[in-house]
């Protein structure tokens, strides 16, 4: 028996795992959609939850409402959206979307104001959307990558 399909996610409250995950990892944990939690560093689920907090209604994944985003959070070492070794692929990524904010909005902000995303270490720029990673860096300060 499968529990409640909403559950949220510990470090990030205001997100449910299908907000997160693809389908079919969802639908594969779905009898205990927590243990999922382990697909994250806790770090990236912090810094998301922040920029939630910061700037209002953020959208990763939507598949589940009908959307065609589901590779936006944790992506399946197997999956070929992005990046060979891509940081989604260590629960060390999210591409973000916000309500009231442009993408170019969220990097003027958190580039201007680093210390209020310490575990941010790199961010992609020229794409509508706001990615960012908590990789290790070998550079000091937020890295802004281009596709």
């Amino acid at each position: 028996m499968a529990i409640h399909k909403s559950v949220n996610v510990p470090l990030a409250p205001s997100f449910t795992f299908k907000e997160l995950v693809p389908q079919s990892i969802y639908n594969l944990y779905s009898d205990d959609p927590l243990f999922l939690v382990h697909f994250f560093d806790p770090k990236a689920l912090r810094t998301l939850q922040k920029l939630r907090d910061k700037f209002g209604s953020c959208i990763v994944n939507n598949w589940s409402w009908g959307g065609a985003n589901q590779y936006r959070g944790y992506r399946p070492l197997d999956c070929t959206i992005g990046a060979k070794r891509s940081q989604h692929k260590l629960g060390k990524a999210f591409d973000c979307s916000f309500k009231n904010y442009t993408a170019q909005q969220v990097r003027d902000y958190v580039l201007a104001h680093p210390q209020e995303f310490p575990y941010i270490t790199a961010i992609e720029g020229q794409v509508s959307w706001f990615h960012f990673d908590v990789r290790t860096p070998t550079w000091t300060g937020i890295k802004v990558f281009n596709p």
